[in-house]
């Protein structure tokens, strides 16, 4: 077994965020207590690798409030609730509901204007920014993932890059990058991409990623090794799709040894709207987040 703990980069998805040390205290402190909940080794130690991709702030310019997520963040942590009523909720008619809505507009997005909501319209707006990189802040946010990596790459540590979100989109253009556009002498290797309620599903995420013009080998990453893709019960940012089936060119062409899909994850944050299944900080306070973070760490490097 490998003496060094691995290097856990975390890319957060859309929306502004907190500053970067208090988002970062807060997810290892839900990491730690899924660690501790599964009674892994050295959890303390483990979660303190957690280590931060702040790309919020340069492209919004602003900090979130962290305030709003506390009281959701302190029940995660007093394990408060019964996980049967956050199943029952996750199952529910309204959760149904959005999740044909996100798929009716991924399939025909010209249908999506006579639904989308207000939030809906906003994060699309945030999105075609980030594709559109006009003043550059789309690289910007790739080229923190990247630096990140490097300086893991350079300790010689092991690399489980987790994204959330559209931050899994950020990672996985970022990786596209460093395997095809990037100078030699900076490649190197993910040995496990974790993506949790990640968006690469969807065919308007797909169609303009970097790559979508290439064929075979060009067309995708080539420095991921094994990928992880973990989807809550009633997520509807994911759409219930298979990473494996969405990018099965991966593995036809041997780019990566596996990708597995976990749908089943649940999520339990309670936010001042209820129950939000796509919230990061139940994703990391989650056992199956907790159980690969530990079987990661515990293998040969």
């Amino acid at each position: 077994m490998s003496s060094e703990l691995p290097a856990l980069i975390f890319v957060p998805g859309i929306r502004v965020k907190p500053p970067p040390d208090e988002q970062l205290a807060r997810l290892r402190d839900c990491l730690r207590h899924s660690l501790t909940e599964i009674s892994t080794d050295r959890p303390e130690r483990l979660a303190k690798q957690l280590q931060l991709v702040a790309w919020s702030y340069p492209f919004y310019g602003l900090h979130g409030d962290i305030s709003v997520d506390l009281p959701g963040i302190e029940s995660l942590l007093a394990n408060a609730g019964d996980p049967a009523d956050d199943y029952a909720d996750a199952h529910g008619f309204g959760r149904r509901l959005t999740a044909a809505m996100y798929a009716i507009g991924d399939r025909f997005p010209i249908l999506s204007s006579f639904f989308a909501t207000q939030r809906m319209e906003t994060r699309m707006q945030e999105i075609n920014r980030y594709f559109r990189n006009i003043q550059g802040e789309g690289q910007l946010a790739r080229d923190m993932v990247k630096q990140a990596l490097h300086d893991a790459w350079q300790s010689g540590r092991r690399v489980l890059l987790m994204g959330h979100s559209f931050g899994s989109v950020i990672a996985y253009d970022a990786l596209w990058e460093i395997s095809h556009t990037d100078a030699p002498q900076q490649r190197g290797k993910v040995d496990l991409f974790m993506t949790m309620g990640s968006p690469l599903t969807l065919r308007y995420i797909r169609r303009r990623l970097k790559g979508v013009g290439q064929r075979d080998r060009l067309r995708y990453p080539v420095n991921i090794m094994r990928w992880l893709n973990l989807a809550a019960v009633g997520e509807v940012t994911a759409l219930d799709r298979r990473m494996a089936d969405c990018f099965r060119g991966m593995l036809e062409l041997n780019l990566v040894q596996d990708i597995h899909d976990d749908l089943e994850v649940l999520n339990r944050f309670r936010g001042p709207d209820g129950l939000n299944v796509h919230k990061c900080y139940g994703y990391l306070a989650s056992q199956k987040v907790a159980q690969a973070v530990s079987e990661f760490a515990a293998a040969d490097g």
